[in-house]
């Protein structure tokens, strides 16, 4: 998932005169020339009115900060038969009532075929270098 703290937005989006809808906020950021990164986070945001920056920035921390343990993810994602695409984990995850913040996590994959389920771990959350729990 993307790295993305509160400043950045803030900083991006700062001129803003809330409240907004998703699409105005999207058509601000691609008017106003903010960064690629937080356009792309914006368009992934649900659709919604925002009432505040807060409220904004409150939704991308619960979605991109909050990491997924990989044993949440062993737990939920057991029965997967890999390789797999991000369109078919997530119908997956859907069919069998995975846990809500897997669920979320696995929505902002990027598009692409999953090998393993450390490689959805590593897509999902940035390890410090001593590596995932997950084999």
């Amino acid at each position: 998932m993307a790295k993305l703290n509160p400043v950045q937005l803030q900083k991006n989006l700062n001129q803003v005169n809330y409240p907004l809808s998703k699409k105005d906020l999207v058509k601000y950021a691609e008017d106003k020339g903010v960064d690629e990164k937080i356009l792309r986070v914006l368009k992934k945001l649900p659709s919604k009115q925002y009432e505040t920056l807060a409220d904004v920035v409150k939704l991308v921390d619960e979605i991109f900060i909050t990491k997924i343990s990989p044993i949440q993810l062993e737990k939920n994602l057991i029965a997967v038969n890999y390789p797999l695409s991000k369109k078919d984990l997530v119908k997956y995850a859907e069919e069998k009532g995975v846990d809500e913040k897997v669920l979320r996590a696995l929505k902002w994959l990027p598009f692409k075929q999953y090998e393993t389920l450390a490689d959805v771990d590593n897509a999902i959350n940035v390890h410090d270098g001593k590596g995932s729990s997950i084999n």
